[in-house]
C-alpha cells in the first residue's frame, strides 16, 4: 500500500497542497512556542550566569523556605561590607564575601544639578549597589574610567546607557538623593567610571548605580534626618520615633552573596564549610557553583513563564481547527476516490489495506508539513532572538533549539494528519465493494447519525449552557469554562443539522446574482456534511476571537467603572501651603487637565457614632469644583446631593448616616453622601466650613498641625500612558511641588487600558492563526467541490453559463459559508465574552452596588470579522473559480 499512497501523492499533488499548509501553519505555531520556552530559558541562564560568573561560590536565600527577606537580611548581615567584615568572611577557605544590597536613590539629570541639589520633577530612580573590595567580583565590567576609591562618599559609576541618556561622561558631576522629602538634600557625586549594561534580570531598563559603602551610610544618613525630621513634624501623630527609624534604615537585604575563595583554597571544602555555617546561623541559604546556582534559578523562574503557556494554548487551539481541515479534506478525497476504492477491494484488496494506504498519504504529508513548520519556526525565532540582542541591555538573549522538542513537533504534526484523517479512512472501508459505488448518506435529522448528533449535541449543549450560566452566578471561573466549553462541543456536533440550513436561508439574497446565485446556494447544501465541516473550522477562530473582544471591552468598561467608584478622582496633588488659588489656576492651566477643584483644611471629625476615629482631616471645598472633578459615585441620589450645603461626602469605611464636623469655633451635624472609595478625603462645603469658624490657613483641629492643602483634578479623556510622565510633571511644575506630591488612579486606569488593548491585539493576531487555516479549508472545499463537479460545471457552460457566471458561483458558495460561520461565532463569541466578563468581575461588581456587568458589544470589530472572513472566503474562491472556468466544456464533459 505504500506505492499506492505514493502514487497517489505524486499523480494528483494538488489534491493536497491545502492540508500541507494548514499542518505547516499549526506546527509553525507549536514549535515557535516551544522554541521561545528554550529561547527564554537559555537567555535567562545566560543572563544569571554573567550576573554570578565573577565569583568562586554563590549564597542565596533557599526556594520553598518561606522567610526570603529573613534570609535575605540575615545574608547582608554576616557577609557585611568591604568596611567592616561579616563572620561569613571568617569561614576558613572565604578572602571576601560580597553582598549584593540594591537600594534606591534619585539621580538628578545635569541640567538640574546646578543649584543645591533638591528633589525636582526631573529626578530619576536609581538602583544603586555598593562595590566589593575585590572588584574582580564585579558582574559589569568598566568601559571607562574606573571604579569609586574605597572610603569615598563622593564617586560613583553609571551604567553606559544611563550616561549616554543623562550627557553624562567619566568626571561629569550630578547630585545622589536619598529620599523626596524636602528636607533631604542632594549629595554631590563625580562619576568617576563608567559600566557596561547589567545583564541581571531583575535590573534590565533601570538606571544602575554603583558607589563605595562610605556614600551608601552617608546616604542612609541623610534619609533618617530626613524621616526624623518628617516625624518630628508629626508629633501627636501615629509614627516612628528617631530610633526605630534608625533600626529600619540599618536593615539590609542581600539578593545573593558572592565568595571569592583564597588562593589554594578547595571549592568543595570552602562550600560544605559555608554550609555547615549556614545551618548553624540558622539561615534557609544554599550555597553552589555559580553555574549550578544559575540552572537552579533559572527552573524557578521557567516554571512560571506564562507567555510560553499562553503561546502554546494558541497553538492547540490552531492544531483543533487543522485537525478539522485536514479531516473534512480527507473525507472529500476519500469520497471522490469511493469508485477507485472499491474497485482495489473487488480485485483484492483487504480493508487494512485500503485503510493503511490512505493513512500512509497522511502520514506522510503531516511529516512533510511540520519538517517545514518546524524549520519556519525555527528561523522566525532565531531571528526574533537575534534581532533583540542588538539592543542595549539585551545582548544576553540567546536562541536555542531543543531537538527533542522539534522532534516532538513533527511527531504532533503526523500524529494529528493520521487521526484526523482516521474516520475518513475508516469510511472508505466500512461499505463492501458495491455499496462504494453509490452516493454516501450525510448525517441528518431523519437518519441515524443525525438522530445521534442531534441527542448527544442537544444533551452537550444543554448541560453545558447550564454550568456556564451556574459559574457566572456563583462567579466560579473554572465552571464556567468547563460549562462554556462543554456547550461549544455540543454547537460543533449540532453544526451538521443547523448550519446548512441555515447557509439556505442566507442563500436567498445571493437570487438577485441570477442563475450563478440559484446554483450557490443549491450547491453550498448539496453536501452538508461538507458544509457544516467547513463552516464549524471558520466557527471556531471567530468565536474565540469575538469573545476575546467582547471580554476585553467589556473588562476595560467594567475595570473603569470599579476604578471610578473605589478612585473617584483621576489626580491629588499635595500642596504646600501659601499661594493655594494661584497654584489650582496655573494646574486648572495645564494642557491635560479639564478642572481642578480646591480642598482647604476646614476641621476634624468628631468623636462619635459616625466617625471611625478622632480627629480625621476634614477638608472643605466649593460645590461645583467638588462635582467637576468626582465621577463614579453610586447610583441613586448621591451625584444629584454632591455639594449641597449640610453635607459630607466621606470614604467607605463610615456607615453612619450623619458626622459631626469639629472646627475653630463650633461643630456642625452633616448628612453623609457614601461613595465606594476607601481612600477619599472627607469633604464639606465651604459654606458649612465657615459656620464653624473656618477661613483659609484654619488648624485642622486642637493640638493638631494644619493639614496640607490639596487639589483634586479631572483629566482629560485624551490622556495617555505615554503623555502622563509629561503631564505629571507639567502639573508638579504649575503647582511649585514634587512630583511624588501627585497621587491618584489615573496611572493605573491608563496602565489596564494599555494591557488590555496589547493583549487584545496580541490575541487577535494569534487566533488569526487559526482563521487562516479555517479559510484554506475554505478553498480547498471549494477547490474539490469544483473538481467533483467539473462534468457538472462543464455541462452548465455548454448550455450557456459564461466563465465569468461560473466564477460568480463558486465565489458567492465561499461568500455563504465563510460569512454565516463568522456571523454565528460572532454570535457565540459576544455570549461567552459576556458570561465569561461577569463570572471574572461580578464580585468587584458587587462592591461598588452594581448586580450585574452588562457585556459591551463590540459592534464595529465583530463587523470587521464579518467583513474579514466575507473578503478572505471570496479571495479564496479566486484559484478554484479560475481552475473551473479555463476547463473547456468537452474537455470537462470527457471526464470520468
Amino acid at each position: 500500500m505504500l506505492k499506492l499512497a505514493l502514487s497517489q501523492l505524486r499523480d494528483q499533488p494538488r489534491r493536497y497542497i491545502s492540508v500541507l499548509l494548514a499542518i505547516t501553519i499549526g506546527v509553525t505555531f507549536l514549535a515557535s512556542a516551544l522554541l521561545v520556552g528554550s529561547s527564554s530559558t537559555a537567555s535567562l541562564r545566560n543572563s544569571l550566569g554573567a550576573t554570578y560568573s565573577k565569583a568562586d561560590l554563590v549564597m542565596a536565600p533557599e526556594a520553598g523556605t518561606g522567610d526570603t527577606y529573613g534570609t535575605m537580611e540575615a545574608l547582608a548581615e554576616v557577609a557585611g561590607s568591604s568596611a567592616e567584615p561579616g563572620p561569613l568572611q571568617d569561614v576558613e577557605g572565604v578572602r571576601e564575601a560580597y553582598a549584593h544590597v540594591v537600594a534606591a536613590v534619585g539621580l538628578q539629570r545635569p541640567a538640574d544639578a546646578q543649584g543645591q541639589g533638591t528633589w525636582t520633577a526631573d529626578s530619576d530612580f536609581a538602583l544603586a549597589s555598593t562595590v566589593p573590595e575585590d572588584t574582580s567580583l564585579m558582574a559589569e565590567p568598566l568601559v571607562a574610567g574606573e571604579y569609586p576609591a574605597a572610603g569615598s562618599a563622593t564617586e560613583i559609576t553609571l551604567d553606559e546607557r544611563t550616561a549616554q541618556d543623562f550627557g553624562l561622561d567619566v568626571g561629569s558631576s550630578t547630585f545622589l538623593m536619598s529620599s523626596s522629602s524636602e528636607d533631604a538634600a542632594g549629595r554631590k557625586v563625580t562619576v568617576t567610571g563608567l559600566t557596561e549594561v547589567s545583564q541581571d534580570p531583575n535590573a534590565i531598563g533601570a538606571i544602575q548605580l554603583k558607589m563605595d559603602d562610605a556614600l551608601a551610610g552617608a546616604l542612609k544618613a541623610d534619609m533618617a534626618r530626613a524621616m526624623t525630621s518628617e516625624a518630628g513634624a508629626a508629633a501627636g501623630s501615629e509614627g516612628l520615633d528617631a530610633a526605630e527609624i534608625e533600626e529600619m534604615l540599618g536593615r539590609d537585604y542581600a539578593e545573593h552573596v558572592l565568595i571569592r575563595l583564597a588562593d589554594g583554597a578547595d571549592v568543595a571544602t570552602v562550600q560544605a564549610a559555608l554550609e555547615e555555617f549556614a545551618e548553624t546561623e540558622g539561615m534557609g541559604a544554599s550555597v553552589a557553583t555559580p553555574d549550578v546556582q544559575a540552572q537552579e534559578q533559572v527552573a524557578q523562574m521557567a516554571g512560571s513563564n506564562i507567555f510560553v503557556y499562553v503561546l502554546g494554548a494558541f497553538a492547540v487551539i490552531a492544531l483543533l481547527v487543522t485537525a478539522l481541515v485536514i479531516s473534512n479534506t480527507f473525507s472529500v478525497l476519500v469520497a471522490q476516490r469511493s469508485r477507485d476504492l472499491a474497485l482495489q477491494r473487488a480485485l483484492g484488496a483487504s480493508r487494512q489495506q485500503v485503510r493503511g494506504a490512505v493513512l500512509t498519504e497522511a502520514g506522510i504529508i503531516g511529516v512533510v508539513g511540520a519538517i517545514i513548520g518546524s524549520a519556519l519556526a525555527s528561523g522566525i525565532v532565531a531571528a526574533l532572538v537575534a534581532w533583540g540582542a542588538t539592543n542595549q541591555g539585551f545582548g544576553f538573549l540567546t536562541f536555542e533549539a531543543n531537538v527533542r522538542d522539534l522532534l516532538a513537533c513533527v511527531a504532533v504534526g503526523m500524529v494529528l494528519t493520521i487521526v484526523a484523517s482516521f474516520s475518513a479512512a475508516l469510511a472508505a472501508t466500512r461499505v463492501s465493494p458495491l455499496e462504494a459505488m453509490r452516493p454516501r448518506e450525510d448525517a441528518a435529522v431523519g437518519n441515524r447519525a443525525g438522530v445521534v448528533r442531534l441527542v448527544f449535541g442537544s444533551l452537550f449543549l444543554l448541560a453545558g449552557l447550564a454550568g456556564l450560566v451556574w459559574g457566572a452566578a456563583v462567579a466560579n471561573l473554572a465552571i464556567a469554562v468547563a460549562g462554556g466549553a462543554l456547550s461549544f462541543v455540543g454547537v460543533l456536533m449540532l453544526a451538521i443539522l443547523f448550519v446548512p440550513a441555515v447557509v439556505s436561508v442566507a442563500g436567498l439574497a445571493a437570487k438577485p446574482a441570477g442563475v450563478p446565485g440559484r446554483m450557490a446556494r443549491l450547491n453550498s447544501v448539496r453536501n452538508p456534511g461538507r458544509t457544516a465541516s467547513t463552516a464549524a473550522a471558520l466557527l471556531i477562530g471567530t468565536t474565540l476571537v469575538a469573545m476575546m473582544l467582547t471580554g476585553g471591552r467589556t473588562a476595560q468598561q467594567q475595570m473603569d467603572t470599579i476604578f471610578s467608584a473605589e478612585f473617584p478622582v483621576d489626580l491629588q496633588v499635595q500642596l504646600l501651603g501659601g499661594e493655594d488659588a494661584a497654584a489650582q489656576q496655573a494646574v486648572g492651566g495645564v494642557d491635560g487637565i479639564d478642572s481642578a477643584a480646591l480642598l482647604l483644611p476646614a476641621g476634624t471629625t468628631a468623636a462619635d457614632a459616625g466617625a471611625q476615629a478622632e480627629g480625621v482631616p476634614v477638608f472643605a471645598a466649593d460645590p461645583d469644583e467638588l462635582r467637576s472633578v468626582v465621577s463614579g459615585m453610586p447610583a441613586g441620589d448621591a451625584t444629584e446631593r454632591l455639594g449641597d450645603p449640610g453635607t459630607i461626602l466621606v470614604p467607605n469605611t463610615i456607615e453612619a448616616d450623619t458626622l459631626t464636623v469639629a472646627g475653630a469655633t463650633g461643630s456642625v451635624e452633616l448628612d453623609v453622601i457614601h461613595s465606594a472609595s476607601s481612600a477619599l478625603r472627607p469633604v464639606m462645603t465651604l459654606e458649612d466650613a465657615r459656620g464653624i469658624g473656618w477661613d483659609e490657613g484654619a488648624t485642622t483641629g486642637s493640638g493638631q498641625e494644619a493639614a496640607a492643602p490639596l487639589l483634586w483634578l479631572d483629566a482629560s479623556d485624551g490622556v495617555t500612558m505615554d503623555g502622563l510622565q509629561q503631564l505629571n510633571t507639567d502639573i508638579a511644575q504649575a503647582a511649585g511641588v514634587s512630583q511624588d506630591k501627585i497621587t491618584g488612579d489615573l496611572s493605573v486606569r491608563l496602565l489596564f487600558s494599555v494591557v488590555i488593548d496589547g493583549m487584545l491585539m496580541v490575541v487577535t493576531a494569534l487566533l488569526a492563526v487559526s482563521v487562516l487555516i479555517a479559510l484554506i479549508g475554505v478553498a480547498n472545499t471549494l477547490s474539490l467541490s469544483a473538481i467533483e463537479r467539473s462534468r457538472e460545471n462543464s455541462l452548465m457552460r455548454a448550455l450557456g453559463l459564461t466563465r465569468r457566471g461560473l466564477r460568480g458561483m463558486l465565489a458567492l458558495e465561499a461568500v455563504l459559508i465563510s460569512g454565516v460561520a463568522a456571523l454565528i461565532g460572532c454570535a457565540l463569541g459576544t455570549v461567552y465574552g459576556g458570561m465569561g466578563a461577569h463570572t471574572v468581575f461580578g464580585p468587584m461588581a458587587a462592591g461598588i452596588g452594581q448586580a450585574i456587568v452588562w457585556p459591551v458589544v463590540p459592534w464595529w470589530e465583530l463587523a470587521v470579522i464579518v467583513a474579514v472572513s466575507v473578503l478572505a472566503g471570496l479571495l479564496a474562491s479566486v484559484a478554484p473559480s479560475q481552475r473551473a472556468a479555463k476547463l473547456a466544456p468537452v474537455q470537462g464533459l470527457a471526464m470520468a
